[in-house]
């Protein structure tokens, strides 16, 4: 079979292990919370290891020997996740406002100057040999994108998701966090139909990086991306212990 129909197939089985309890649904929010959080914010170079990530996102602690802008990062972005989560509960649209306000959220008290406003300036992504587009062009090609991103109905989730991702990505709108808010972005798309969360993990950091690299195409990013919803997708039956 192919990773598109692997995928649909374990969709299925999902949906016929729903609904779940209140219990279960808060213990996966609370394990979503410390996991997602540290994977992603690994990704770009925090160095808050998973067990410190939890005293951060679970104990509301703070981690000696780390800067303080890793400890907000952590906060920030489980207040990201609950507001995806609100916002799937709640079934409200996915719009360029919504994420706006999350990037404001992702970086508050880290750069309240730029958060949730697009950046101003050039920015440059290490290993791409492509730069980003000018910061004069941000606003207009990020008018295509939520143009195209309106313009689909009735997607293919999985590939709407990362198809989203990878263009988002390669505008680079803001200043900082557009790797972690791309993440949420895939992850909204796929939570609105059904789909659990995607953790994309720190293990797989090159693999991820070289998929999104400048010298490869969508399809190739497409093709990871697939992969990685489907290792999450049976980590997610096995963690609701119904494999």
């Amino acid at each position: 079979m192919t990773l598109s129909e692997d995928i649909k197939k374990l969709k299925k089985k999902i949906d016929t292990l729903r609904p779940l309890s209140k219990s279960e649904l808060l213990e996966l929010h609370k394990w979503y919370e410390v996991t997602y959080t540290y994977h992603s914010n690994a990704l770009e170079g925090n160095t808050l290891s998973l067990g410190e990530t939890k005293l951060v996102v679970e104990d509301g602690l703070t981690v000696e020997g780390h800067p303080i802008s890793e400890i907000l990062e952590a906060k920030n972005h489980k207040e990201v996740i609950q507001d995806l989560i609100a916002t799937v509960q709640k079934k409200n649209p996915v719009t360029e406002q919504l994420i706006k306000k999350l990037h404001k959220t992702l970086i508050k008290e880290i750069d309240n100057e730029t958060a949730g406003k697009y950046r101003k300036i050039q920015v440059y992504v290490t290993g791409e040999e492509v730069l980003p587009p000018p910061a004069s062009k941000v606003p207009a090609l990020m008018k295509e994108y939520w143009a195209w991103f309106a313009s689909q109905k009735n997607p293919d989730p999985v590939l709407f998701a990362a198809k989203a991702q990878y263009r988002f990505v390669k505008i680079h709108p803001f200043t900082d966090g557009n790797g972690r808010l791309a993440r949420v972005l895939s992850n909204l798309i796929l939570m609105r139909k059904g789909y659990p969360l995607v953790i994309i993990p720190l293990v797989t950091r090159q693999k991820y990086l070289a998929a999104l690299h400048s010298s490869n195409t969508e399809a190739a990013f497409i093709k990871f991306f697939q992969e990685i919803t489907l290792e999450n997708m049976k980590d997610y039956i096995r963690m609701i212990g119904k494999a």
